[in-house]
This record gives C-alpha cells, structure tokens and sequence, in this order.
C-alpha cells in the first residue's frame, strides 16, 4: 500500500483537532480565567462543541482550497505549515464575520482569537508527525531517475531524505539509454514514479518516454532547468494548446515588501525585549571567558550587493578571520561555504552560544536598521560573491535574513549549491505565511542543533 493511501485520514483528524482546542479554549475562558475575565456563559457547552465542528469544517475545506492535503511542496514542511497558518487565521477571522453578522450565537471572542495560535501550532505538529509517520509505516514509491549528473543526484538525495513522501530511488540511468530499456526497468523493477533529470534531452526521445509512462501507468516528472531563466520568477502558461514559461511579478515588491517590513518591525521589537536577559548574560561570559570585543561585525553583502556590517556575539578568538586561509584544508562544507566541525578558533563560551544559535542574536539590531529580515537568505561574504554565477546573484535581489529555509534545513550539512537553490525557491515563492512558518520552525532547529557548529 503506498503512503499517499494513507492521506484521507489527514483531514479527519484535523477536524477532530480544532474541535478538540475549540473546547480547550472554552474551558481555559471559563474555567482558569474565569476569576480575571469574568463569566460568559450566554451559550451552552453543546453549542461551543457545535462551533468547533463548524469551525473545523471550514478550516479543513480552506487548507483543502490552499493545498495544504496535497502529497508534495517545493520546501516540505515550510509551505505545509505555511498553508496551516493562514488557513487558521482566515477560519477564525470566517467564523467572528459570521457571528457578528446573523448576532444570534454571541461567541466569547478569546475563545475564537485563542483558536487561531492554537490550532496552527498543534497541526503544525501533527502533520510534522504524520508526514514522519507514513515514511516508515507505508511501502516507498519507488523511483527511476534519467541522469547521472550531480544536480540528479541532488534532487535523489532529497526526495529520499527530505521529500514528504517516501520515496526509493532504485536506480540512475544514463541519458543515452534506450527507451526499450527504460520501459523494461519500470515493469521488472516495479518503478512507481520515473523523473527525467537530463536538461538537454531531444524532443522526440522525451516524447517517446513520456509515451511509455503512459503506457505502463507510471507517474512522470521532467526537471526543469529553471536556473537558466533570466527573469525574477517565471510560471507555466498555456496559450492555444502550447506551453509556456512567462515571467511574472516578483512576490517580494509593493506592498510584499511594506508587508514583510512591519512584521520584521514589530515581532523584532518583542523578541528584542523578550531577550535583554539572554544578551545580558551572554555578554558577561564572553567577557570572563574572553575579554572584549563583545560583538563581532563582519562584513556582508546585502541586498542588490550592498556591503553591511553584519553583527554576532564574538564566538572565535580575537583575528580568526585572518586565520582562515591556513585553515582551508580542513573546511568540511561544499562550494562556497567555509565550516569546520571542531573549528580551533572557537572559544569555550563560543561553543555553547553556537550550538544554541545565541551568537546570531545581535542581528536583531540589524533588522530593526533595514540592513536584514527575520527570514531571508544567507547573507554571503564578499569572498564568497566574487566567486559566484550568474544565477546565484539571484539571492542578492531580496533582504538577508536572521533565519531562512537553509538554517532550517540543515545549515552546514548543506552544500551552496543546495542552499542556493533553497534560497532562490523562497525568493521566488515568498509569501507573509512562508516567513511565519520558518519562524516557527526556526525554535526546534535550533534545540536539535542540526548543523550548528
């Protein structure tokens, strides 16, 4: 049985969920704030444990409307709970605009506000758990991918160990492989799924291959090499039965970008407040452990290529910038990128503030300046530009972020090649939810400590 089998189960159970916090919040209302709020007992339990099945109906049918149900996502989780969230906040604003018009059933409104939070949060992790669920209980879809290159092999590595589905890449082939060939793998090796990852493949041996998927009743996918468009953001069209790849408006222009500002503003300005403790402490025992400096500002490049001093709790010894060169060898990471597991520069207070993700508190200061976002790509050193392609100044186009879909998906575990493309994804498909998911995701990262050395 293959996993997506299992999938009509998800919203059932959603509906089940926000029902379930609908009357938690009933109770936290009338039971553990009653003294503070006072009572507001004008509807009777059965009608709250009705507008919870109500309200969950709808935010099941609006997830449904956004995608939220369906198998696969660019960035896996990120967009799930991106949908999650503002599918959350619309049920809830539905059901206070349904209430406030009719004025028959007079709502407390800390119950319906408590939902919103409430429900994004627990579905969040209960499709996170879900999703880890049917990867080891169902039967993999198994895949044959069409290229050896190592853009191929990226994308194999990640359908097995990052995809939502759960995915066996059974074999790699050869692009000069004949289609008899092909369609004699996929009958004897049972291939669910075949991705043609070969960007220069002649029309008439795709269109034959494409054939024989058909055929055999096998699910195809063809990569395309979107790296090599000019344009900022680009989509499929259909125009007298030919298809079309059309530019279109970046999402992060306008008021996309008005938008993204006064969340950064105001979440920014709690965090700061929130954290005054930590960055007390913090500074105290880099100055017992090490003396000053603090903070250490590095140079960065921002957006359109715009240096800025980018600021972090000192976590390295006084000049381990200039120490890098005789540390070259012992780099662990891909490409671009300079990561050293047991790096000798790092101080003691500097281990335990990287493995907790203290030391990049500072650049909190820099968002509220302009020069970053709370979520945004990397920002890179200007070493790392001069050594870039075209299509990686792509990233260069947005704001830098505190976090972004690289800090949440590994860190230093990625390549720059797979950061790139995670970045150019999030730039290309940003939205105000995609910013609140990795924001969300970003606390349990940073207690797993994946990658954070």
């Amino acid at each position: 049985m293959k996993n997506r089998n299992f999938h009509f189960l998800l919203p059932l159970t959603d509906i089940t969920l926000i029902s379930l916090i609908f009357m938690g919040g009933f109770w936290v209302r009338h039971s553990l704030l009653l003294d503070i709020m006072g009572s507001d007992f004008r509807l009777s339990v059965y009608h709250y444990f009705l507008t919870g099945l109500v309200l969950g109906s709808v935010q099941v049918t609006i997830m449904a409307v956004f995608g939220v149900y369906r198998k696969e996502f660019g960035l896996g989780m990120i967009e799930e709970i991106a949908g999650i969230i503002r599918s959350a906040l619309l049920a809830v604003l539905f059901t206070l605009a349904t209430t406030f018009i009719t004025r028959q059933l007079l709502f407390s409104r800390f119950v319906l506000i408590f939902s919103f939070p409430a429900s994004a949060l627990l579905l969040s992790f209960w499709h996170s758990q879900f999703r880890k669920l049917i990867s080891k209980t169902g039967f993999p879809s198994k895949v044959l991918i069409l290229g050896t290159s190592d853009s191929a092999k990226q994308l194999g590595d990640f359908m097995e160990n990052r995809a939502l589905v759960n995915y066996k890449v059974v074999q790699y082939m050869r692009s000069e492989t004949p289609t008899e060939t092909i369609a004699e793998k996929i009958s004897v090796s049972k291939i669910d799924e075949l991705v043609v990852a070969i960007h220069s493949m002649p029309s008439d041996k795709l269109s034959s291959i494409i054939l024989t998927c058909e055929k055999l009743g096998v699910q195809y996918k063809i990569a395309a090499d979107i790296f090599a468009l000019v344009s900022l953001t680009a989509k499929v069209a259909h125009m007298g039965g030919t298809t079309l790849i059309e530019s279109v408006p970046a999402p992060l222009s306008g008021w996309g970008l008005v938008l993204k500002r006064a969340l950064d503003l105001i979440l920014t300005s709690f965090f700061i407040l929130l954290l005054l403790p930590v960055f007390m402490f913090t500074s105290l025992a880099i100055f017992i452990d090490s003396g000053f400096p603090i903070f250490y500002k590095q140079t960065r490049l921002g957006k359109g290529n715009v240096p800025f001093k980018m600021l972090k709790f000192r976590s390295m010894r006084v000049g381990a910038h200039e120490e890098k060169t005789a540390l070259a060898d012992k780099n662990e990471s891909k490409g671009l990128l300079f990561k050293i597991k047991n790096d000798p520069r790092v101080t003691k207070t500097g281990k335990f503030i990287r493995r907790w993700s203290i030391d990049e508190l500072p650049q909190l200061f820099n968002v509220m300046s302009g020069k970053m976002s709370l979520v945004g790509p990397r920002p890179p050193l200007p070493e790392e530009v001069e050594e870039y392609s075209r299509r990686d100044f792509k990233r260069l186009q947005t704001i830098p972020g505190v976090t972004g879909v690289w800090q949440i998906s590994g860190r230093s575990k990625l390549g720059f090649d797979e950061m790139v493309k995670l970045d150019l994804y999030y730039v290309d498909n940003w939205s105000i939810w995609m910013d609140l998911a990795i924001l969300m995701l970003t606390p349990s990262e940073v207690i797993k400590g994946s990658g954070a050395y």
